[in-house]
């Protein structure tokens, strides 16, 4: 009876956690596809295309600490994984074709798209307020050997 008891719990245990990780998932996929999500990050217009920049060190909510405290970076290279890694969950290749700058502090990305950035801000957004989708997202770039 402990033998089942066991394995039981043991099958509940892989099924929620595979319920969680198609979750996340959907919560990436959600996030690069439903305008009305919050944004995070500063988007501007400038000569003739639109800016996006993350500089998560100067925000108040800031990760740069528990990133370091990690093994990471915690500015800009980590962001890149970051953000790198919440594309390719939720399935999208987008981030391939960016033109971007990876800073001491963040992260600056153009495109003439502006709907192209806003999924940025949203996908930092979400990464920001998961723990599970940051983790996610670090567990995409590590396996892609972009997180730093």
């Amino acid at each position: 009876m402990k033998n089942v008891i066991i394995k039981a719990v043991l099958l509940l245990t892989v099924l929620l956690s595979v319920h969680n990780s198609f979750s996340q998932g959907e919560d990436f996929k959600n996030a690069l596809n439903t305008k009305d999500l919050h944004f995070t990050g500063v988007l501007q217009q400038q000569n003739g295309k639109f800016r996006y920049d993350y500089h998560d060190i100067y925000e108040k909510d800031s990760l740069a600490k528990d990133l370091q405290a990690s093994g990471y970076h915690g500015g800009g290279p980590s962001w890149l994984g970051i953000i790198y890694g919440a594309f390719k969950v939720g399935g999208s290749d987008l981030i391939d074709g960016l033109e971007m700058n990876v800073e001491v502090s963040g992260i600056t990305f153009w495109s003439p798209n502006r709907d192209d950035l806003e999924k940025i801000g949203r996908i930092v957004s979400l990464v920001k307020t998961n723990d599970g989708a940051l983790q996610m997202a670090i567990d995409k770039a590590t396996e892609l050997d972009i997180m730093q």
